[in-house]
């Protein structure tokens, strides 16, 4: 008999073929992983670009409604889902000046209205004012559930409007205008404080 041949090493056709097999499946798996990471990270970037959004709103709301006008009956009203009223803002384009402004839910957005009262003098500015006619109205917010304004309640006592003779200032503040409002809202995938705004030119009646 003839010199037994070695036995080659090496490795099948079964064991290629369970080797491509895991190394499939571990590909699979890792592509997935890959797939939640960037789903994810996605979905961080975008509530970070909305609470950063919120937290704009929320400033420039707060300063535009201290500073709430009220120099006639009518010229501020707040209830329900909408607030208006007459603030001093500085117009884009335009000289500041004293200021209609409307805040009001229109289907899931959060809109704020603008209009420049028909006279230099807000004691005479209309109290119908033409919304949108000079400035186009803002989109302050988007997926917006629900918004609501209600109005602070008066305290029994101490509390009230400073009149001309103590500052001249707030000379022009109404008995109509509250201490001040909160403002409610819900957003869609977010959880956000109501904003409670006290008007200045309220304080304590010595």
């Amino acid at each position: 008999m003839g010199p037994k041949r070695r036995r080659e090493s090496g490795m099948t056709l079964v064991e290629v073929m369970v080797s491509a097999m895991v190394l499939s499946m571990v590909m699979l798996a890792l592509s997935a992983s890959l797939r939640t990471f960037a789903a994810t990270y996605t979905a961080v970037e975008q509530s970070a670009t909305r609470t950063a959004r919120l937290r704009e709103v929320t400033y420039f709301l707060r300063h535009v409604l201290r500073e709430a006008y009220s120099p006639h009956q009518g010229a501020f009203d707040a209830g329900g889902g909408q607030i208006s009223w007459l603030a001093p803002i500085d117009r884009v384009g335009a000289a500041g000046g004293v200021t209609w402004l409307r805040l009001r839910r229109e289907g899931d957005a959060l809109m704020l209205d603008f209009a420049i009262p028909d006279s230099e003098m807000a004691e005479q500015a209309d109290s119908d004012p033409k919304w949108g006619a000079a400035i186009p109205s803002e989109t302050l917010l988007s997926n917006v559930r629900s918004f609501s304004v209600s109005k602070l309640e008066e305290p029994d006592v101490g509390r009230g409007y400073a009149d001309s003779d103590d500052n001249s200032d707030n000379e022009g503040l109404s008995a109509d205008l509250p201490p001040g409002v909160r403002l409610e809202w819900e957003i869609e995938g977010m959880a956000w404080p109501p904003l409670v705004v006290a008007f200045d030119g309220y304080r304590t009646s010595m």
